[in-house]
């Protein structure tokens, strides 16, 4: 049966894979500091592994109980046996550890291959809804670089996941660059994926037929033209590309030169 004890940190093993795979500095100094002045205010969870002991939850206060030199930590010790049957408080990860959406995706799917649970057992270890669980999940199968951005907190789940909308990786990589740089909120990013989308449809044509019709003249007002070269005959060989109004401008003056030169 689980019980409190002093351990000796000496006797502790990190997680084989820690659920906090990034701490962040700041909040990880602010809870050294106030471990310093006031001591541990919740035992570590950890479980007896081959003479030693290996943390379940409470990684940041035995990284922070190294730091200040301390030779012991009060925790509570579980048998393997508890561990494996979920009667360990595991959700405590999530919910005192402050764990990103990536760090929980990589958590659920740690525990599911240690212990071979299906949702229903993810579900009911770490009390979170089978709409949780399958969106921190699908993190892990979408794009890794997004996710590696999202695992660093260099972009928010909500925003991770507008990301992985967009199936054309191109696109996605340079919608994950505006978000990185300018820390756009989801709404404006589904905003991005939805106009994105939106243009393949309209410049996305079926393949000619094998004798194709004579050109269709198109009213002036409704037709698609070309930037440079104003030919709108044949919208379908057209493409969405971004470019700033004074270089596009600079484009055309320097092919009239160019045209200008050849005559």
């Amino acid at each position: 049966m689980s019980e409190i004890k002093q351990i000796e940190l000496s006797m502790i093993d990190p997680p084989d894979t820690p659920a906090r795979m990034a701490m962040d500095d700041k909040k990880l100094d602010e809870l050294r500091t106030s471990m310093a002045q006031i001591g541990l205010l919740q035992p570590i969870g950890i479980v007896a592994k081959d003479g030693r002991y290996e943390i379940e939850y409470g990684h940041r206060r035995f990284v922070c109980a190294c730091a200040l030199g301390w030779a012991t930590i009060t925790a509570m010790v579980y048998q393997p046996a508890e561990v494996a049957s979920g009667a360990a408080m595991l959700a405590e990860n999530i919910y005192h550890e402050e764990l990103s959406a990536a760090e929980e995706a990589i958590l659920f799917q740690e525990h599911r291959e240690r212990y071979n649970l299906d949702e229903a057992g993810l579900c009911a270890r770490f009390k979170v809804t089978p709409d949780y669980l399958g969106e921190r999940l699908r993190l892990l199968r979408g794009d890794p670089v997004i996710f590696d951005v999202l695992l660093k907190r260099g972009i928010s789940f909500a925003v991770a996941r507008s990301l992985n909308r967009c199936e054309d990786e191109a696109h996605r990589r340079y919608l994950l660059d505006i978000a990185v740089r300018t820390g756009y909120s989801s709404r404006v990013m589904d905003d991005h994926v939805r106009q994105w989308r939106q243009n393949q449809a309209q410049f996305t044509a079926p393949a000619p037929p094998a004798s194709a019709p004579a050109p269709v003249e198109v009213a002036p007002a409704d037709r698609m033209e070309c930037a440079i070269c104003g030919g709108y005959r044949d919208p379908w060989r057209l493409v969405s590309v971004w470019i700033h109004s004074d270089e596009l401008a600079a484009i055309k003056k320097q092919l009239e030169t160019l045209a200008k030169g050849d005559s």
